[in-house]
């Protein structure tokens, strides 16, 4: 698990040194947020206001959003990539680009 958590951080380290303009998501915020409240609100805080997340191990989208190296790249890896306690969903890369607009949309 400890190597899991590893080869995620350095993923997302990499992945948020990539320079937002080659990283830009191009997405729908409005769809993004359908979409994340039909798959991601079982276990995540989706929309801004809520303060806890159903599952106390997943953040809430506002915290994500937050996160200061968050970028559309960071959030795609974390959308593709297994880690600890995340179910992988099969999801198109519109539907992908349309979560990613929406969480930063929460900033």
């Amino acid at each position: 698990m400890t190597k899991l958590i590893s080869c995620l951080s350095i993923a997302l380290t990499l992945a948020a040194s990539v320079s937002d303009a080659n990283a830009q998501a191009v997405g729908e915020p409005k769809e993004g947020l359908a979409l994340a409240q039909q798959v991601c609100a079982e276990c995540h805080a989706t929309v801004a206001g809520q303060d806890r997340s159903p599952n106390k191990q997943a953040p809430t989208f506002v915290n994500i959003a937050a996160n200061p190296g968050m970028t559309p790249t960071a959030l795609l890896v974390d959308l593709t990539t297994p880690h600890a306690g995340m179910p992988m969903f099969e999801l198109t890369s519109k539907q992908r680009d349309d979560i990613i607009a929406y969480i930063l949309s929460l900033r």
